[in-house]
């Protein structure tokens, strides 16, 4: 399918939003945050939404803080009425003329989702990114309800760089995400201060891309109303409308100079591959990225040739060049990538005729850059931006333990598919039951599962100061953004495999697989690491055919955290376990 759909919306009409500004600072560390329904207009063409919203608006303001400067907000619960988005399944993966049904508008059949409509707006808050005492960190069960309100106390004693606080109920994130539960965060501090780069308004922009799908009236016009649409085949919602800080298509006016974007992708599935174009060709030659998850990168990097890849969570901080542009001229910031995402690369040099319904990629379009009159400038970006963190030594994760974790996905009949992590443990010869072998060279190790499901018994007990490696096998076909709580951690490798799972293979508890580490034949992945994910990152991207290392420290915090797909479908069908901190005197009492 790669026909052209016609575009319901013009695009590129409306002004890109900036969120309100919450300076910490200004408020003596003391911040009241109401979440409360709200209306919000997502593009010109369309009526008013009902939204639910921090403050009431769509995304939330944007909080700033200073490093070492502890934050101390009052959530308070203040939702009335049910949950504003219509959800549902589609009948059908397509519509009569091959279609995607997840392409355009409307609920193509589906029926309104009674459970969810009657869901009452329950919420729990979670700072991603942030280094928290575990009673603060927005464990998913710790709910609270209309009229309640909690208190959380941020220490902000880590690096500067941009997070999000967004909703984390257990089993619902995705409809409170997708209502408009999401906001930016940013921490501030001297090092950056130090190398000249924009700070605030106008030359420092939050970008908080997302998408969208709305309704139908009987005539077939857009009503506004938000709908999250799945269909049989497709388990994620990939709704057709990129929305930039709560607009559809925005476009940005921007003087002759330097600009600094601090983008997160907030979709609840969508992987974005942005390409900036400029007169049908590409321009990533005017980016250059400073930063990733967790701050600034050692030195400034290029984007990947192919375009920034940024799957669900992950951020980047970016310098583009505007500088040398006569006023009136006009850059395209497009997506090429498909859904559900799998590593499979998209030239940036195509990237202009990148729409496909097939790939559930109906309208590449993201936003719109015109110059306007003003004085050009172009700073200088620093050789070296920081210091504080190199990639650990052999040395330092020589004896380190190891943890190994399945990515599966396990078929269900008449119900959408369970997506787990199996948590693996190294077994004997003398076990008999279902196994999992990897088989490196002339080396094979056998595994069991010992965990699969949340609700299963901890078997994660990281020790406080201690690195570990983090191996990610990923089994299935997708690419899976994996997000661990709390510190940051470095990539330390990817490498391609080749598996085979028998039929029932994977059951409700147990696994059976084989895992041969060596390319398959039908892998066209390059499976590398990309030179803007080598710094500090909280989530990353295991890709189909593919085992990723990670290295792990908690260094300050001790309770219980999680880790989780940041897929918000696959987070709430079940692909997410807790692991808990420890002190390093408490392990020899740890059965």
């Amino acid at each position: 399918m790669t026909a052209t759909l016609a575009v319901p919306l013009a695009p590129f009409v409306d002004a890109l939003p900036v969120p309100r500004r919450l300076v910490a600072a200004r408020h003596n560390g003391r911040l009241s945050v109401p979440i409360r329904a709200g209306a919000h207009r997502f593009h010109r063409g369309l009526p008013e939404s009902a939204i639910w919203g921090y403050d009431g608006t769509v995304p939330g303001p944007t909080i700033e803080a200073e490093r070492g400067q502890p934050v101390t907000v009052v959530w308070r619960n203040e939702l009335d009425g049910t949950l504003p988005v219509v959800v549902t399944t589609a009948p059908k993966a397509a519509d009569a003329s091959g279609v995607p049904v997840q392409c355009v508008p409307g609920l193509s059949g589906g029926v309104p989702d009674r459970n969810a409509a009657a869901l009452a707006g329950h919420t729990v808050v979670h700072l991603h990114g942030a280094l928290v005492p575990a009673p603060y960190d927005g464990w998913t069960e710790n709910l609270f309800a209309p009229g309640q309100q909690a208190v959380f106390h941020y220490p902000m004693d880590q690096r500067a760089a941009l997070h999000w606080y967004h909703d984390h109920v257990m089993g619902i994130t995705r409809f409170d995400v997708y209502a408009g539960l999401a906001g930016l965060w940013i921490i501030r501090d001297q090092r950056e201060r130090d190398l000249g780069l924009p700070e605030g308004p106008p030359f420092e922009v939050p970008l908080l891309l997302q998408d969208r799908n709305f309704g139908l009236d009987d005539s077939g016009r857009l009503t506004g109303q938000l709908v999250h649409k799945t269909d049989p085949e497709v388990m994620e919602a990939f709704p057709p409308f990129t929305v930039v800080n709560g607009k559809v298509w925005p476009l940005l006016e921007v003087q002759p100079a330097t600009y600094r974007f601090r983008v997160l992708n907030g979709s609840n599935a969508r992987t974005y591959r942005l390409v900036l174009l400029h007169n049908g060709e590409p321009e990533l030659r005017r980016i250059t990225q400073i930063g990733t998850d967790h701050g600034l990168l050692r030195a400034p990097t290029r984007v990947p040739p192919d375009g920034l890849v940024l799957a669900s969570a992950e951020r980047a901080d970016l310098l583009v060049d505007f500088s040398d542009l006569a006023p009136g001229s006009e850059l395209t910031l497009l997506n090429t990538a498909a859904a559900p995402f799998d590593g499979a690369p998209f030239r940036a040099a195509n990237a202009y005729s990148a729409a496909d319904p097939g790939r559930m990629l109906p309208y590449p379009h993201v936003m719109r850059f015109r110059v306007v009159p003003g004085p050009a400038t172009r700073p200088a970006i620093p050789g070296e931006l920081a210091t504080d963190y190199r990639l650990p030594s052999p040395d330092a994760l020589a004896g380190a333990p190891r943890r190994t974790i399945a990515l599966v996905e396990r078929e269900l009949d008449g119900e959408p598919n369970m997506l787990t992590m199996r948590e693996l443990v190294i077994t004997g010869d003398d076990h008999t039951g279902p196994a999992v072998t990897v088989t490196d060279g002339e080396q094979t190790t056998r595994y069991r599962a010992a965990a699969a499901h949340f609700e299963d018994a901890t078997t994660f007990f990281p020790m406080l100061d201690r690195y570990e490696v983090w191996q990610l096998i990923n089994l299935t076909d997708d690419t899976h953004p994996i997000h661990v709580h709390l510190d940051p951690f470095q990539i330390l490798s990817r490498r391609p495999i080749r598996y085979q799972i028998p039929e029932h293979g994977i059951e409700d508890l147990s696994i059976t697989a084989t895992v041969t580490l060596e390319r398959d034949p039908g892998d066209e992945l390059g499976h590398t690491i990309d030179d803007n994910e080598r710094g500090l990152k909280d989530t990353v991207r295991v890709n189909p055919n593919e085992i990723t290392e990670i290295a792990v420290r908690f260094t300050t915090y001790s309770g219980r955290y999680m880790y989780h797909c940041h897929i918000l479908e696959h987070e709430d069908r079940d692909m997410m376990r807790p692991f808990v901190t420890t002190p390093a005197e408490l392990m020899p009492f740890m059965a």
